[in-house]
């Protein structure tokens, strides 16, 4: 389970490490939700600015991960996206989980 460190900043995120993006989560309002096994998680993916859209020319519809390549639920993640029909590729330094052409 994903603790909680929201004083992080972007620079010390390190999407091939195993933390988690807790600046992009709250920019987003994003926090802790979920029930039984999930109480507390925190969600994997927040929309992707329209800065990292225009940048990195992705859909309207992607999803920046909030997860590090190397956090423990790294694979629940991917398999997420896959299941909604997306798939998740790196552009520039980040990982985005864009629909699946």
């Amino acid at each position: 389970m994903c603790v909680p460190n929201p004083t992080a900043t972007a620079a010390a995120f390190d999407p091939e490490g195993s933390d988690y993006d807790y600046k992009t989560a709250i920019a987003n309002k994003m926090g802790p939700d979920g029930t039984g096994e999930n109480a507390g998680h925190w969600g994997s993916v927040a929309p992707a600015s329209r800065r990292d859209k225009l940048k990195h020319k992705l859909p309207d519809e992607s999803y920046m991960l909030l997860k590090g390549k190397s956090h423990e639920t790294w694979d629940k993640a991917v398999e997420g996206e896959r299941a909604r029909g997306f798939e998740v590729k790196k552009y520039g330094n980040r990982y985005f989980s864009v629909p699946k052409q």
